[in-house]
């Protein structure tokens, strides 16, 4: 569990706060010990943030809660329909903070996508969210009011979510993982930990806590190059963390992880990275570490960086597959409303 919200020296808010958390603040303010489940199962199970709403709680206690925590205060800006796939983009204002999430409706799931910081402190070519100001990480409850903010539009219940918005996960751990554990919490909205996933760009310091402490949820690595000099053109955080270095950290300690565990998210760029010595190492890393490939075409285009015709994305997948990899096209649901892979840029002004 990531770094308590009690620390806080201001009110401790609310939604970033365990059920063991909750429970020990209200038992040292002389509150019954069940009090604790009732208000957790109001605000992660039935997402409701007005007290007064509470319903089996008395007046004087919901008079406490409102004095002794911070409530959620969050504002939905924008929403931008796809008439293509019936995806949804939703732009969130936490004070002076703007992040987008995206509804993504499949047959057999309905996942969403939330964002960890309000731009990004990376700096991927490919990527729009990187061009844009970085203002800081979100705390857990900031994370938890884009899936809550979400569900409370739709009837369908969210199924899978996926930290691969804006911001690095790793590079604000406590937060993201203290977020994922409260949406897989029993009393709370009970996702399945195998469907809940967590992206990183390469942040080994992360990636061996993450394995160490041994995480039950899936991690994707944006891997995009297979080569260190074309990883290095396209992605800042090779300057930090080779990807050599990271895929051999996996590989080493890749019988500490789940089967089905990792996957590698892979940008495919016309004329950079999808030729056929890509395919091949692409595929090698792949099997060596029992990794899914999920391949994305570039979705903007920035520094004369452009996605691949549709014949030379079928070309690379079919390589990686006659290969024996898993691989699926990503086929970027949500571009019209730039809402796919690399496009979150918050549409601020």
């Amino acid at each position: 569990m990531g770094q308590s919200p009690l620390s806080n020296s201001s009110k401790p808010e609310i939604l970033s706060l365990t059920e063991e958390e909750l429970t020990e603040l209200l038992v040292a303010d002389g509150h019954k010990k069940f009090r604790a489940q009732q208000v957790f199962q109001w605000l992660h199970l039935k997402q409701v943030f007005d007290v007064r709403k509470m319903t089996n709680l008395k007046a004087d206690f919901q008079d406490y809660l409102t004095e002794r925590f911070a409530f959620p205060d969050f504002k939905i800006l924008n929403e931008t329909k796809s008439a293509a796939d019936q995806t949804a983009k939703y732009l969130f204002e936490f004070g002076s903070k703007q992040v987008e999430s995206v509804w993504l409706p499949y047959e057999n799931r309905q996942s969403i996508c939330i964002s960890v910081q309000s731009g990004c402190s990376l700096n991927c070519s490919f990527c729009a969210t990187g061009k844009i100001q970085f203002k800081g990480n979100l705390t857990a409850g900031q994370m938890l009011s884009q899936v809550y903010g979400m569900q409370q539009l739709y009837e369908r219940r969210i199924t899978n979510v996926v930290f691969m918005g804006m911001g690095e996960p790793f590079y604000n751990y406590e937060n993201s993982m203290r977020a994922a554990d409260l949406i897989a919490h029993q009393h709370g909205m009970n996702i399945s930990r195998r469907r809940i996933t967590l992206s990183t760009s390469g942040v080994l310091p992360g990636i061996k806590r993450f394995v160490e402490e041994k995480q039950p949820y899936r991690l994707a690595l944006s891997l995009h190059a297979v080569f260190a000099e074309k990883r290095r053109e396209i992605m800042d955080i090779e300057e930090k963390f080779s990807f050599e270095e990271v895929l051999e950290y996996l590989r080493e300690h890749r019988n500490e992880m789940q089967q089905g565990q990792l996957m590698f998210e892979y940008i495919m760029i016309d004329g950079i990275n999808i030729f056929p010595d890509d395919a091949r190492e692409l595929a090698r890393w792949a099997k060596l570490l029992k990794a899914k490939v999920n391949l994305i075409p570039m979705n903007t285009s920035f520094n004369g960086m452009h996605r691949p015709p549709e014949e030379k994305i079928y070309d690379f997948w079919r390589q990686l597959v006659e290969r024996d990899v898993v691989a699926v096209n990503r086929k970027s649901p949500a571009k019209d409303i730039d809402g796919a892979c690399g496009m979150l840029a918050g549409r601020q002004a």
